[in-house]
């Protein structure tokens, strides 16, 4: 997986939300609950993405203090291979 299919990803998500969303109105557009909720979207796709790739790093939503290993594996996953 390369950064252009994570990105791809995480906006067919965000689509996917919005056409829920479009339906059910269930949270207003541009309010603070709904960009929370995009963040939370967004965070599932990097979750699976890790899955995807058999590896764990914490995400920033999640990240407190991490060893200099950690924060190396953190950055790899974030610098994804090149297309």
């Amino acid at each position: 997986m390369n950064k252009g299919e994570l990105q791809n990803a995480k906006r067919r998500a965000l689509n996917i939300l919005d056409a829920w969303n479009n339906v059910t109105g269930a949270i207003a557009t541009g309010t603070s609950w709904y960009w929370e909720l995009q963040g939370v979207i967004e965070d599932a796709v990097d979750c699976g993405a890790q899955a995807a790739l058999d590896v764990y790093v914490p995400l920033d939503t999640e990240k407190e203090a991490l060893t200099p290993e950690e924060e190396d594996l953190y950055q790899a996953m974030n610098d994804l291979r090149p297309d």
